[in-house]
C-alpha cells in the first residue's frame, strides 16, 4: 500500500512538473517562483478530478447496463 501510495506522489509531482516544464511562469508575473508551482497544482487538480468524474460516469453508464440485462 506505502508503495502505491508513492508511486502516485511521484506521478502527481511528475505532472506538475511537467506543466512547469512546458509554461514556467504561468501566471504571468514574469518571475517563476512558487505562486506559479501553486498555478501548476491547481491545474493539475482540476484536470484529474475531471478525468475521475469522466471515469466515475462511464462506470456508472455501465453498471446501468448490467442492471437492465439482469432486469
Amino acid at each position: 500500500m506505502g508503495t502505491l501510495l508513492v508511486l502516485v506522489l511521484l506521478a502527481v509531482a511528475g505532472w506538475v512538473i511537467w506543466k512547469l516544464y512546458k509554461k514556467p511562469d504561468l501566471n504571468n508575473d514574469g518571475v517563476v517562483d512558487v505562486k506559479d508551482l501553486v498555478a501548476a497544482a491547481q491545474e493539475v487538480a482540476t484536470e484529474v478530478k475531471a478525468e475521475a468524474t469522466e471515469a466515475a460516469g462511464k462506470v456508472a453508464a455501465k453498471a446501468k447496463k448490467i442492471r437492465k440485462k439482469k432486469a
